[in-house]
């Protein structure tokens, strides 16, 4: 198989996962509503869901780089299995029980991902960030509106779940009769490598000698990535535990606050919704919908806003503007009597959204050190990962006991609290800028 048309495949297949996972996030919150789950217990399955696929992605892209088409295979069919075993569901305990299995087998971008880099030149692998990105953007919006629909009607979960086990098998195919496995051979420790080349380059031997050779080969392969997996963890808990926090918390704590407020935004926007508003469940997909396209359409219109900021070099007055733009929404949405005022308040949001994304990182890569930069922004997603990871447990619980009301001020606090810090380092600079001149 030639270069171009694996990339096409491998493209394919990575796209189909993503709206295949984008379909069960805006349904299952309120099927697990319908069948008595509390927000607590869902915020759980949302944190264990996504603590596993931390922990399992890097043991998947570590552990199956000699055959990742064959643990691809594995995968899907899994995935698909479990899917058509969740719509079925209606016991908390077989939900948890095959969250967890999804939470631990969903690696087809972990395992795609690798491989397409293979295939691409250096300067195409940037274009392959900023197309996933905006694939996963659309597969958001589209899912939202298709799920939406689907979920109108009588055992609407279900149908869902086996329209995404239909995509993963549709996957399956794709990567069973027309995707050619190419093994990558995983660097190793100089040991192992001599070990390696001792055992190939031995001549003279019998056939039952070379299978012993292959064994001890695998062998030396499975070590090394099992030793792998364990340096990746220790160097995320060695690279957060030599940031110098002292200079670097305020723009850490801005990338917290920031992914907490969003995530329980998220997270808390369906059940809102539908329990404050009586939204119908295709008004509610719309309105994700529209949200994602909203958050698109400012990402393009990036560089008519940054031209109103020609003079803030250190992104400082514009990540302070999106903060206030940020609270203020929240602000208003806590407020809003019916749909058309939430409609409203979204775009806002949405702007906001957009602008926060790339001034917090940008703030963050000004205060590194060249030499230490990417260090600092491996810890930076270190920081989001924990705020995704505790805001649906501080949201489910917050919903259990304060409903709507609490929710609200809970992301106002939060959005409020980094638009204080924001102010001060704005004040700073303005500061520094009067003893220069």
């Amino acid at each position: 198989m030639d270069t171009s048309s694996r990339k096409k495949l491998l493209y394919a297949v990575a796209c189909l996962d993503i709206f295949a996972g984008s379909l069960i996030v805006p349904v299952l919150p309120p099927y697990l509503r319908s069948i008595g789950v509390s927000h607590f217990i869902i915020g759980v399955l949302t944190s264990l869901y996504f603590g596993l696929q931390l922990i399992s992605i890097p043991v998947a892209r570590s552990c199956f780089v000699e055959n990742r088409r064959y643990a691809l295979q594995i995968t899907l069919l899994v995935c698909a299995l479990t899917y058509v075993m969740l719509g079925s569901a209606n016991i908390i305990s077989y939900v948890f029980l095959y969250r967890v299995i999804l939470g631990i087998f969903s690696q087809t971008q972990a395992l795609c991902g690798p491989m397409l880099v293979e295939t691409l030149l250096p300067q195409e692998k940037a274009e392959m960030q900023k197309f996933m990105t905006t694939v996963g953007t659309t597969s958001l919006i589209a899912a939202a509106s298709v799920a939406g629909h689907i979920l109108e009607m009588r055992n609407g979960f279900r149908y869902v779940c086996s329209f995404i086990s239909i995509i993963y098998l549709l996957n399956y195919g794709i990567v069973y009769f027309f995707l050619q496995n190419t093994p990558h051979v995983p660097k190793k420790e100089k040991n192992d490598t001599a070990t390696e080349e001792q055992l190939s380059n031995s001549k003279g031997k019998n056939q039952k000698g070379k299978e012993k050779d292959e064994k001890q080969l695998k062998e030396i392969n499975t070590k090394a990535s099992v030793k792998s997996v364990l340096l990746k963890y220790v160097q995320s808990v060695t690279e957060l535990r030599d940031v110098n926090w002292e200079l670097y918390w305020d723009v850490y704590a801005l990338q917290f606050l920031f992914d907490f407020a969003l995530t329980v935004h998220l997270q808390n926007f369906p059940p809102v919704l539908r329990d404050v508003y009586n939204t119908a469940p295709r008004w509610i997909g719309y309105t994700a919908a529209m949200q994602g396209a909203a958050i698109v359409m400012f990402g393009f219109l990036s560089g008519w806003i940054n031209s109103f900021y020609k003079y803030d070099t250190n992104h400082i007055q514009k990540t302070y503007h999106g903060f206030g733009m940020y609270v203020l929404s929240f602000l208003c949405l806590s407020f809003a009597p019916n749909w058309n005022y939430i409609f409203v308040c979204l775009l806002p949001l949405s702007a906001s959204i957009s602008v926060l994304r790339s001034t917090i990182l940008e703030l963050i890569k000004q205060r590194s050190l060249h030499d230490k930069k990417k260090q600092v922004v491996d810890a930076e997603k270190s920081v989001s990962s924990a705020a995704r990871l505790c805001a649906p447990l501080v949201l489910g619980l917050v919903y259990d006991n304060y409903g709507f009301p609490g929710t609200s001020i809970l992301k106002i606090i939060t959005a409020g609290t980094a638009t204080v810090i924001t102010a001060k380092l704005f004040n700073s600079q303005g500061k520094d800028e009067k003893k220069t001149d």
